[in-house]
């Protein structure tokens, strides 16, 4: 109840700027959907159509260097949510700064996941240490100088819930605001490296630590496209005394034919032990009461069309492989989704 009238009183306060200033309104939106079908002992044994998804962004100009943006988004089994709402203050190419709630800029696929935005239809292996599309509310700075791209948050904080899984709230738990930053080196039009740093405390006395390191790599060119990230979590064991680490990669490769795209991805992460089959749309974030984790590759082929200029679809084939134990959990989907 309280997140429904979070999301109401926020677009409620966004649909009067757009009505009461004069502001340069502009829509933008993202809609899909999969077929998705595994082995025996994966996900979708069964084969099924799933994750109807999509978001609405509302953006514009209210005056000078003052903007705004709202995104809200949705998908089946869920309530539709409020991802993103800030006010933007421009100032330069040196100073930018977000009010509100936004997706942390943690390497560039947190900030960067919806479908139409990437190639693979699965979400790379690495990216549930953290609330999917993660988010929160504070402020952040970011600029460049020259080819030196920065951006720094303060933010409420990730917090642990009482099952011991990481979540983003809007409110903070404790004395102790998140903190992070991101530090990129851009070359030309199409090279990008970063790395990035995130520290917080995740329980209510603000003792606990937990923290991400991350690097990431992005190249296009025109008949070529390399995108990657690194992720290592350190974080406080509640009750072991002890620091626990664990960590994953992935690199995605695409080819560009005029309007196909083949790509071929390799990732390699730490999952929890006793889930080594996933629905990967749905796995909570990392456990702080997780003791060890298992070692999951997953080597994907696929084919992205571009259909019309704002539609697309996508056919994918997964080969996954668990370390110490055998499943048969390959998976087969496809992906139609469309962006205006």
């Amino acid at each position: 109840m309280n997140g429904v009238k979070f999301l109401t009183g926020a677009l409620l306060v966004f649909f009067l700027l757009t009505a009461f200033l004069p502001a340069e309104v502009k829509t933008n939106g993202y809609f899909s959907f999969e077929y998705l079908k595994s082995q025996n002992e994966g996900a979708w044994p069964r084969g099924t159509f799933g994750n109807l998804s999509g978001g609405i962004i509302l953006s514009g100009t209210i005056s000078g260097p003052l903007s705004f943006l709202t995104e809200v988004r949705g998908r089946t089994g869920d309530t539709f949510s409020l991802q993103q709402a800030y006010l933007l203050i421009q100032g330069s190419a040196l100073f930018n700064f977000k009010f509100g709630l936004f997706e942390i800029p943690f390497g560039r696929f947190n900030t960067s996941a919806r479908p139409a935005e990437n190639l693979t239809i699965l979400p790379p292996l690495p990216f549930h240490f953290f609330p999917w599309r993660w988010q929160d509310l504070g402020m952040s700075w970011e600029g460049h100088i020259q080819f030196f791209y920065y951006s720094a948050y303060f933010v409420n904080g990730l917090s642990a819930n009482s099952d011991g899984y990481l979540i983003s709230e809007i409110k903070d738990q404790n004395k102790n605001k998140g903190a992070g930053s991101r530090l990129a080196i851009r070359i030309g039009e199409g090279f990008e490296l970063g790395g990035s740093f995130y520290s917080g405390k995740y329980d209510s006395s603000g003792v606990k630590d937990v923290q991400f390191k991350g690097l990431d790599l992005i190249w296009v060119t025109t008949d070529w496209e390399i995108r990657g990230e690194y992720i290592k979590s350190t974080y406080d064991h509640p009750f072991l005394g002890e620091k626990k680490e664990f960590d994953g990669y992935y690199v995605t490769v695409g080819m560009n034919f005029q309007k196909m795209k083949l790509y071929f991805s390799y990732q390699n992460s730490a999952v929890p032990a006793s889930t080594y089959v996933f629905d990967d749309f749905t796995l909570p974030a990392l456990n702080i009461f997780m003791e060890n984790m298992v070692r999951k590759n997953r080597k994907a082929i696929g084919l992205k069309w571009d259909v019309l200029n704002n539609l697309f679809a996508k056919l994918e084939f997964d080969w996954n492989k668990e370390e110490e134990v055998k499943i048969k959990d390959n998976n087969l989907t496809v992906q139609l989704g469309f962006v205006f």
